[in-house]
């Protein structure tokens, strides 16, 4: 089951296809972080209404992210991370801001791992 639809998502991705690629895999890096607590637990019938909305808007946060960096993959990402390349007398240098900077370790971006914490999705104890 998604946890965000195309009808709820309002965001950079139009196409209806990619928005599912990219869905189902926010989904699966998402549901490793939070130890699949709403594969656990109905996502409709949450009577904590901020949780739920805090929990799809990290959903097409790591979507967006997705979109912005042209890659849902660790490994896509992190494929253009390179510090420096000289060639002859050009030389190349990338600017501070990196797609693969602002990724967690644990694959999530900032913004959906802050959401996340808030609500304690990221307890690592026993549900």
């Amino acid at each position: 089951m998604a946890y965000l639809s195309f009808e709820e998502y309002d965001g950079a991705v139009s196409n209806g296809a990619e928005f599912k690629r990219l869905e189902s895999q926010a989904e699966t890096v998402i549901n490793n972080v939070t130890r699949d607590f709403y594969r656990y637990h109905d996502l409709s019938a949450d009577q904590n209404k901020f949780r739920v909305a805090d929990f799809k808007q990290a959903v097409k946060e790591q979507i967006e992210y997705y979109a912005f960096a042209q890659a849902s993959k660790s490994y896509e990402i992190q494929q253009g991370n390179y510090k420096a390349v000289s060639i002859g007398r050009l030389s190349l240098t990338p600017s501070d801001t990196n797609a693969s900077d602002s990724v967690m370790p644990n694959g999530l971006c900032r913004e959906s791992y802050e959401l996340l914490a808030k609500h304690g999705l990221l307890f690592r104890g026993e549900w």
